[in-house]
């Protein structure tokens, strides 16, 4: 016979509630960060193999002599590094009047090769991108100085270069790129070309 359809009801099963989720996310998040954690553990330094390097040359080294024998492997540190019980002893100490000594040939060496006449601009940085070299340029601006971006191409790729100047003489260009040296930041001076 024919049924009536229409007043069926399904039956629905009450909805999971979000904390049940929330609890199932977690067990299975902490599973795998367990998982990892294990696995990246794995066997200490101790069990690791340590590669040790031969104080005899290889052609006169006992064929008998295994890799326990080497000075050091038998008594590995906690991290599995000696150079912090090892670098105070290479320290050397060098007296000031050694550094005074040595300083003075490089200062006569740089007078030596002093910048040849003509306008000079002083370039504080070259970037590859411009917010970097704005960057530069406001830096520049609070130390008081006019500095301007340029653009040039250079194999393909564009670089944003920052420069001050020009500059009358090799005297102030010197000076110029000293005081951007005390202030930390690196320069170098660049002669403008004479056009023939």
């Amino acid at each position: 016979m024919a049924r009536d359809y229409k007043r069926r009801q399904r039956t629905r099963k009450p909805p999971t509630p979000g904390w049940m989720w929330f609890l199932g996310g977690l067990a299975v998040g902490l599973s795998v960060a367990l998982f990892i954690y294990l696995r990246d553990a794995g066997p200490g330094p101790e069990g690791a193999p340590v590669a040790t390097r031969a104080t005899q040359p290889a052609d006169t080294a006992d064929p008998s002599a295994g890799a326990g024998d080497a000075p050091g492997a038998d008594s590995p540190t906690e991290g599995g590094f000696d150079f912090y019980t090892m670098l105070p002893g290479l320290e050397v100490i060098v007296p000031q009047e050694d550094t005074r000594a040595r300083d003075a040939p490089e200062a006569g060496a740089m007078q030596a090769t002093a910048l040849a006449p003509g306008r000079y601009w002083i370039q504080a940085g070259s970037f590859r991108s411009y917010r970097d070299a704005d960057r530069r340029k406001a830096e520049l601006a609070l130390l008081g100085l006019g500095s301007s971006i340029q653009d040039v191409a250079i194999d393909g790729q564009t670089w944003h270069r920052v420069r001050v100047g020009p500059l009358p003489d090799a005297a102030r260009a010197e000076a110029m790129r000293q005081r951007l040296a005390d202030n930390g930041i690196g320069a170098l001076a660049l002669r403008e070309r004479e056009e023939p």
